[in-house]
């Protein structure tokens, strides 16, 4: 994002597991102003669906981030469902052959969230490959999607993290287990999911 756009200043803040915290980030804008002066700041939920941490912990985190820098906070939209979500999946897959793809998601306790997504991405993929969905949880289990595909004439699992990590490996290797091979990359390699936060910080800036 930054490099996409200098004139942002762009931080990352993290909910748990990884700092910098959401409230070590608000300390340093209120230390330094910066390069943006004291205006609003846009933060934007890096999370697929309007599940329980958009409608949970993101406020929480907005409140916390609020006080910590004493700016105002514009809270955008989570990243999904969105066309630009179907774009860079496809971007995972362009050094791929095969014409079956087994799209893999972490889950939700949200599953109607969940399935929304899904609908989406049916939707906004291009036809010219065969798409199921999985989900780590019991929710679309991948029994389920290969079913629905010809293993035979060749499957590719891809994966709709935002990061690599332990939820990304545990899909490779459940796909690994059916011999089925994986896509490199995760969304935040590719230029559509670069495209789609500026979206988001364009919408709350406007």
């Amino acid at each position: 994002m930054a490099a996409a756009a200098p004139h942002l200043a762009v931080r990352a803040a993290y909910l748990d597991h990884h700092p910098p915290s959401v409230a070590e980030v608000g300390a340093r804008l209120a230390e330094v102003g910066d390069a943006d002066g004291r205006g609003p700041v846009a933060l934007v939920p890096v999370l697929l669906t309007r599940a329980f941490h958009v409608r949970v912990d993101v406020p929480a985190a907005a409140q916390v981030l609020a006080e910590a820098s004493g700016r105002e906070i514009l809270t955008t939209d989570a990243l999904g469902p969105d066309v630009l979500l179907a774009r860079a999946l496809e971007e995972l897959l362009r050094q791929r052959s095969e014409c079956q793809v087994v799209v893999y998601l972490a889950g939700s306790s949200r599953r109607d969230a969940v399935d929304e997504l899904v609908e989406r991405l049916r939707a906004d993929l291009i036809p010219e490959r065969r798409y199921a969905f999985a989900t780590l949880d019991d929710h679309l289990p991948l029994t389920t999607a290969l079913r629905q595909l010809d293993v035979r004439a060749g499957v590719v699992g891809v994966s709709a993290m935002i990061a690599e990590g332990v939820l990304r490996d545990r899909m490779m290797r459940r796909c690994a287990e059916r011999g089925i091979p994986f896509a490199a990359g995760v969304l935040a390699d590719t230029d559509s999911l670069t495209r789609l936060l500026l979206d988001r910080v364009d919408a709350a800036r406007s």
